[in-house]
């Protein structure tokens, strides 16, 4: 009959078993009898639940566990919820790498949260919103309520009033543009086609508007590599000597004024004519050897002897030239 009680109970006498114990602020309802599993697999059962005699309300639990698997110091026995009844087990989480415990330790109590208390831990994220949700419509529905008396409300009926007599405006200033555009579809028609063959012209003419561009770029270029600013104000600098030059010549005062009526002087002036003369005629003639612009296109150059004979020609044509 013992043999049989316990085996009724979930114990075999003829094995031998550790005793350990844990101590726990709250038991969270577990009985006597249930079970101790490592990982899941059974290796005890909890043999008796009773108070602590320090009068401290705490609950001491004594675990038998087999000699299946050993022990460690440090190992933790959690209460959790073994089903979805509530119903309570205790599960070991082995401190492994520590020295074996002996029968009579103390073991680290640790205890799970039930489906409720977790159930309660998500909801109350929810609950917070919700509740402020709450409280921020109460104060919608009570500006509303103060919005919604008789002096706003006719400021609404004015309002509505005013915006229902410019919608009839737009709608008959659009009238009065449907009809102006439906008077002059010629006209819109033509100015439609005008620029429809505009833009065919202007394509047709790309490549040409391209080639000019590239031109004017080129011009651009010379004209910003011929320092055109250091040109101006060496300008300026002759034009302020040529007026000292004469002064000079007008009171007869320095080398200028001599020089006038030196012979040799007329003769260096008239070869530096003669020179300049031949110079025009080399630029006329030959303008791509001084001004590298491609809107010159190529063309051949001429010695000094083919202007001569050409200007000669020129000449013997038409005398006035």
């Amino acid at each position: 009959m013992y043999w049989g009680v316990n085996y009724l109970k979930g114990k075999d006498v003829f094995s031998t078993e550790n005793k350990y114990y844990v101590v726990y602020d709250n038991t969270e309802g577990l009985l006597a009898t249930r079970p101790i599993t490592i990982n899941g697999f059974q290796v005890g059962q909890v043999s008796d639940i009773s108070f602590l005699p320090d009068a401290s309300g705490r609950l001491i639990v004594t675990l038998n566990v087999g000699n299946d698997f050993p022990i460690t110091k440090g190992t933790v026995a959690k209460i959790y919820s073994a089903s979805i009844m509530g119903e309570k087990s205790i599960s070991l989480s082995v401190n492994k790498g520590a020295p074996l415990s002996l029968s009579g330790d103390t073991l680290v109590s640790a205890t799970e949260r039930d489906l409720t208390e977790e159930v309660n831990m998500q909801l109350a994220p929810i609950k917070a919103r919700t509740e402020e949700l709450l409280g921020t419509l109460d104060t919608v529905i009570g500006l509303a309520s103060g919005f919604l008396d008789e002096r706003t409300s006719q400021n609404f009926k004015s309002t509505f009033e005013s915006l229902t007599k410019t919608f009839a405006s737009v709608e008959a200033s659009a009238a009065e543009v449907s009809e102006y555009l439906g008077d002059n579809k010629g006209n819109f028609d033509a100015m439609s086609e005008n620029f429809r063959t505009l833009s065919e012209e202007l394509a047709a003419k790309s490549k040409d508007i391209s080639s000019t561009i590239t031109n004017l770029e080129a011009i651009s270029d010379s004209l910003a590599s011929a320092k055109l600013t250091e040109t101006i104000n060496n300008m300026e600098s002759i034009t302020a000597r040529f007026d000292r030059l004469m002064a000079e010549l007008e009171t007869g005062e320095g080398a200028a004024s001599k020089l006038i009526y030196d012979e040799e002087v007329y003769v260096n002036m008239k070869k530096a004519t003669e020179n300049l003369n031949r110079l025009l005629l080399d630029i006329k003639y030959n303008p791509n050897k001084y001004l590298h612009v491609s809107m010159f296109g190529s063309r051949t150059r001429y010695t000094e002897g083919e202007i001569q004979a050409i200007e000669e020609a020129i000449e013997a044509t038409d005398p006035e030239k």
